[in-house]
């Protein structure tokens, strides 16, 4: 996890957030994948995805997203 710090555009304190799919209930959170990676994950083979950690600031809605 990345450490909580201030906006890099107005320095206002970052909320730790995660993207949310509207409508399509159950589904995991959004993650980073790699282009070379198949669309779908292979069961039993290494993957590279990531999930998606968001940080916005409460100030001026600045958003930054990591995936550790």
């Amino acid at each position: 996890m990345v450490e909580s710090r201030g906006c890099p555009k107005c320095s206002g304190k970052m909320e730790e957030g995660y993207l949310k799919e509207v409508g399509n209930y159950g589904n995991p959170t959004s993650q980073f994948a790699p282009s070379n990676e198949p669309p779908f994950p292979v069961k039993g083979a290494a993957s590279q995805r990531r999930n998606i950690t968001l940080y916005r600031c409460s100030v001026c809605g600045f958003l930054e997203m990591y995936a550790p």
